[in-house]
């Protein structure tokens, strides 16, 4: 078991206090940290955990780690008695070094997922298969980054068979950075989309960055890839690695797991054949859409290169824990039912969300649509192609919010929506107001998507629109 003495040693850091103190996890805010955990103390852009270790061992942390730099222009503060301080040279890179400790302490298999698009259901997914044979440990919701993948490694506990890790990425090394912390051997692409052009400026460039997690992968490690995403097919001609294609259609190579038969079932399900080799079962998940049929396609993948049997994966799906602010029905005023798929977007995803509204919406749809970020110079042509596919789709009523969103609007009109159905509008107080009124004018079960970047915070239209 690891103590303070050992965690020293580890960051090659300075102890100040008990040598004794054990390990029980790790927080980095002050206000959330746990009866006898580790706080570390991180300098952020709008504020500094340094100014607040005082507080993290009244609420109960019995190890600090802060920077020795910071602590000497602060002053070493008091510590309580049976508890301690460990001085290191960067707090962010101690983390990761005690993640990746923590890691080989632990020794699981890990699965490594990213992508444009799903990444995040597909991590739920992958993890509530995986789970139906192993001890599995995921990311809380999207906890993917440089500091998020670190403090989930160190939340699992002895005993872990498998990590099931999302990795995010804003340019070229961060994922190779991750891998180095995690060292996956099953890598999954759920796609390679445009998100990240703002930042790496070609399709070649977010390709190589995302294709840095089966560049990581060891000689016998495993790529499950998407059939129908021409970049990963074509990337994947590139590795030595066993493959495995997963898919409906083959766009760009067959699928050895292979979705068929698609269904809709209930308010927001979907009910599929699934076949893999020597094996075949029906599928029911509890959610719509192509789009999410994909990423149960890759958990199943996921579950096949880890023995876990077809008819066991698919009872997984059916009730699997899923992320929040992601495709929840909600009941909205007016006898209106809220598609609230808020957390972020980017033009595939929102296209296919509007699918979704298509299909389970009828003759009754409103679309809700916000900014999308980080398209860079393909930002006016992937907003313009979702108002497209607004006008394709039949949707009755199109609300965009936010200046970038005003190409949404200008691809429905041009793509032949009538200007009458078209309402631009500058924040979301404004887009919830004329949402009300079009809510009224169609009446009961009018159906609602609400979608939109992270930044734009969409989910404040979805709470002005909930059923009180």
């Amino acid at each position: 078991m690891w103590d303070s003495a050992r965690i020293t040693e580890i960051l090659q850091g300075e102890l100040y206090g008990s040598k004794e103190v054990p390990y029980a996890g790790v927080s980095i805010d002050s206000r959330k940290v746990g009866q006898g955990e580790v706080f570390v103390a991180i300098r952020g852009e709008k504020t500094d955990g340094h100014h607040y270790i005082g507080d993290a061992f009244q609420a109960g942390a019995a190890v600090v780690l802060a920077e020795k730099e910071r602590l000497d222009e602060i002053g070493l503060p008091c510590i309580p008695e049976n508890k301690a301080i460990i001085a290191v040279r960067d707090s962010i890179q101690a983390l990761q070094v005690l993640a990746k400790a923590w890691r080989q302490e632990l020794n699981p298999k890990v699965v490594g997922i990213t992508g444009s698009s799903g990444k995040t259901t597909t991590k739920d997914m992958v993890a509530a298969v995986l789970a139906q044979k192993y001890r599995v440990h995921k990311n809380m919701e999207n906890h993917n980054n440089e500091i998020g993948l670190p403090l989930t490694i160190l939340g699992a506990s002895y005993g872990t068979e498998i990590m099931v890790l999302e990795m995010g990425m804003r340019g070229l090394g961060q994922i190779k950075t991750l891998c180095d912390i995690c060292r996956p051997s099953i890598g999954v692409i759920t796609n390679i989309g445009t998100t990240h052009m703002e930042l790496l400026g070609s399709q070649e460039k977010i390709t190589e960055a995302k294709w840095e997690l089966i560049d990581s992968l060891p000689e016998d490690g495993i790529a499950v890839l998407n059939a129908e995403d021409r970049f990963s097919v074509l990337k994947s001609d590139t590795s030595c690695l066993k493959k495995i294609f997963y898919g409906i259609n083959g766009s760009y190579v067959k699928p050895s797991i292979q979705g068929t038969d698609m269904e809709p079932r209930g308010t927001m399900g979907t009910q599929f054949k699934v076949t893999i080799p020597n094996e075949e079962a029906t599928v029911q998940i509890p959610l719509p859409g192509e789009h999410h049929v994909l990423d149960a396609l890759a958990a199943l993948a996921a579950g096949f290169s880890c023995e876990v049997p077809l008819e066991k994966g698919a009872l997984a799906l059916e009730n699997f824990e899923l992320s929040k602010m992601r495709l929840e029905v909600l009941k909205g005023v007016g006898g209106s039912i809220l598609i609230n798929d808020v957390y972020n977007a980017n033009p595939a995803s929102m296209k296919a969300s509007l699918q979704v509204l298509a299909e389970r919406g009828g003759s009754k749809t409103i679309a809700v649509l916000g900014e999308m970020y980080e398209l860079g110079e393909v930002s006016a042509a992937g907003h313009r192609g979702v108002g497209e596919v607004v006008a394709q789709l039949g949707i009755s009523e199109l609300i965009t919010v936010g200046k970038m969103a005003g190409d949404i609007a200008l691809g429905a009109e041009q793509a032949g929506m009538s200007k009458e159905k078209i309402h631009p509008c500058d924040d979301c107080p404004q887009a919830a107001g004329v949402a009300r009124e079009k809510i009224k004018e169609i009446g009961p079960s009018a159906t609602v998507l609400i979608k939109g970047s992270r930044g734009m915070r969409m989910e404040r239209i979805s709470e002005l629109l909930c059923e009180k």
